[in-house]
């Protein structure tokens, strides 16, 4: 998780970033790390990624990476704000001696577009990741990756139109 410590909305690149609207940064944080909390509490392990500055977007950590049996694919945003956050995620990885990690080729957005499962890895395309990013992820995970189709841009991201809740 990465706290919105820089969260702000000052461009638009989906359909809910209204930069006319401001965000209460200090209501953010205390939301963000009540959630932080409570996932402790119930016994989840939560490790953070230092937001930096002039990175809104990096609150949205599962965008980053896609980590599936400890080797990690990192993402190739499609938007040029989010750009920078690429690196920031997988140094992260490095500097936690993680040795498989992978710079994309082609344009995916993390686990908001890839929800692994035990078997498969369902991908989104349509809005932000390429199709020619499912056969690179295919190649790297080692295992099969079944393309579905976004349609609607409100769902930008799979992972707005659906959850993996067990295998």
């Amino acid at each position: 998780m990465c706290p919105p410590a820089h969260f702000e909305v000052t461009y638009s690149i989906n359909p809910w970033m209204d930069p006319a609207k401001p965000v209460d940064v200090p209501l953010a944080l205390a939301q963000w790390e009540d959630l932080r909390d409570r996932y402790r509490s119930l016994g989840h392990r939560v490790d953070e990624l230092e937001p930096l500055p002039g990175l809104p977007d990096m609150v949205f950590a599962a965008n980053g990476t896609t980590v599936v049996d400890g080797r990690v694919l990192g993402a190739r945003f499609a938007h040029p704000q989010r750009t920078a956050e690429a690196a920031a995620h997988l140094n992260w990885f490095r500097e936690r001696g993680y040795a498989a990690v992978h710079e994309p080729v082609h344009i995916n957005e993390g686990e908001g577009d890839f929800a692994v499962t035990a078997s498969y890895v369902l991908a989104g395309r349509g809005f932000r990741s390429s199709p020619l990013s499912h056969p690179e992820a295919q190649e790297f995970f080692g295992r099969p990756v079944i393309g579905l189709d976004l349609v609607d841009p409100r769902y930008y991201h799979l992972d707005t139109a659906l959850a993996v809740l067990d295998d």
